[in-house]
């Protein structure tokens, strides 16, 4: 099975523009076949970026360039039809009285791509994302992971050189979910040019994504690969996508770690200076009572939440240092464990990781 290819470079773009009260500047960079996830809180600037890209905003500084061609500066602007460009939202947006083939084929058909030539590009599409047997249904004879994989064949059927995805799996439940990321995955594979992918679930951005981009008031606030990321988040909202307790702390050369807010931590791996200090959730153990024995920090703590996640629970924590800690449904049992309770809360020095703001 052939592939499109595309010369020149990949991504390079700086995307500045106003948009309402917000001000976005952000710059992407991609080599073809890279999948860039893009993460952020709601009204950080996310969509505001794709839709520039995607040509439907007009830039006021910057610039797209994409494969060798410049799409848009301060004075030139491509219009979203005369861009390389497939676009998949969280809503498919299939035409309800159309079959799956005929979906697929109206991208190159809207490229002035022959009837004949336009089904047959549909087709092998759709083969791509194994649906060929069902090219015959119309989306309400689909499940909702198939429509996915309709609207992803539809977008690549006019060979994007950038592929635009924004929360294109929020919209499913999670089985169909977990199904259709896997699909996406080896489709996304198989193509050669740019994907940014907009998402606000942490585990699509960590298994479809080669780059993470973290934009938070309209600014670039961490990039990395996926292991980086998880390795050193650098600001709450990246530490709270990755699972961690993180704090913007002093450190000093004896492993003490005082935290913006007063709070002291105690770590067998002393970084001196400005730094940031993460906990596992899984390494605070919660008690009735003080613990005794080796846990160097341990704290009288309120329960501010408790939210199950299958065969554990996630405890909110307020007090000097506020954590999160992640433990069996039996320890919430055994120890009562409610909104409004107190417990103490340990967490062993080894534990703690600090390293340079």
């Amino acid at each position: 099975m052939s592939v499109t290819t595309f010369s020149g470079p990949g991504l390079d773009s700086r995307v500045a523009l106003a948009r309402g009260a917000i001000e976005v500047d952000v710059s992407l960079t991609a080599e073809p076949g890279q999948v860039i996830g893009i993460l952020g809180p709601n009204g950080g600037g996310k969509t505001t970026t794709v839709l520039a890209l995607a040509g439907v905003l007009r830039l006021e500084r910057g610039h797209v360039r994409v494969a060798g061609q410049l799409w848009a500066d301060d004075t030139h602007h491509l219009e979203p039809e005369q861009r390389g460009v497939g676009l998949m939202l969280a809503d498919s947006l299939l035409f309800p009285h159309l079959r799956a083939l005929d979906n697929v084929a109206y991208g190159p058909r809207s490229r002035g791509v022959g009837r004949s030539a336009a089904r047959a590009r549909a087709h092998t599409e759709l083969e791509r994302v194994g649906l060929g047997d069902l090219a015959g249904a119309r989306p309400a004879e689909l499940s909702s992971g198939q429509q996915a994989r309709v609207a992803l064949a539809r977008a690549l059927a006019t060979d994007p050189a950038l592929l635009l995805l924004d929360e294109p799996l929020s919209a499913l439940d999670p089985d169909t979910r977990a199904r259709t990321r896997s699909d996406l995955a080896t489709r996304l594979a198989a193509y050669r040019g740019v994907t940014v992918l907009v998402t606000h679930d942490p585990l699509d951005a960590l298994t479809l994504a080669d780059h993470l981009v973290f934009i938070e008031d309209g600014r670039v606030t961490q990039t990395g690969t996926p292991s980086e990321v998880l390795r050193e988040p650098r600001s709450p909202y990246v530490g709270t996508v990755v699972g961690l307790n993180l704090y913007a702390a002093q450190g000093d050369s004896h492993g003490h770690v005082e935290t913006a807010d007063g709070g002291r931590i105690v770590t067998t791996s002393p970084t001196e200076g400005s730094v940031w200090a993460t906990i596992p959730p899984t390494a605070v153990s919660l008690h009735a009572h003080e613990p005794e024995g080796s846990p160097r920090n341990t704290w009288r703590m309120r329960i501010s939440s408790v939210t199950m996640q299958g065969q554990s629970a996630r405890i909110g924590l307020v007090g000097d240092v506020p954590l999160t800690a992640e433990v069996t449904l039996e320890s919430v049992a055994a120890l009562g464990l409610r909104v409004g309770a107190e417990v103490w809360a340990a967490v062993k020095a080894t534990e703690v990781r600090t390293y340079p703001r």
